[in-house]
């Protein structure tokens, strides 16, 4: 949360509001402060559910929701790294020899690698198909 601070991004009191919540509700969870790497977690899973909301706003034709989601998603996307690419991840778990790993091994190492990195589904994915040749 300090580094939210930190960087000095004017973000809306909305934004605020559902970061300090979410940090919050993790320090009384845990009992202890959040890590990068979970800030990232926790802004992923709320991007997740942002697009998702986006989507069942589309099926139902909601412009109001559209527009109220693509604010919130702007405000968190701000706040994670650029996540890699396929061409990005398909490129690393070659280079690193996963295709010659077992599964348990290749998804173990591709998901603490690439933790908060590339979209996990599309990790897993790779690596599946990496396996399979």
């Amino acid at each position: 949360m300090e580094r939210i601070h930190n960087e000095g991004r004017s973000i809306t009191n909305f934004g605020e509001e559902l970061i300090k919540t979410e940090y919050d509700s993790f320090i009384i969870d845990n009992k202890r402060e959040m890590t990068e790497a979970e800030e990232i977690h926790v802004f992923m899973k709320d991007i997740k559910k942002t697009n998702e909301a986006i989507a069942f706003a589309k099926q139902v034709e909601r412009t109001d929701l559209i527009e109220e989601n693509q604010k919130k998603l702007a405000i968190l996307e701000a706040y994670v790294p650029k996540m890699m690419d396929e061409r990005e991840v398909r490129f690393f778990l070659a280079e690193n020899g996963v295709a010659e790993m077992s599964l348990k091994d290749a998804m173990k190492f591709s998901m603490q690698v690439l933790d908060g990195k590339a979209d996990k589904a599309l990790v897993s994915k790779i690596v599946k198909e990496l396996l399979a040749k």
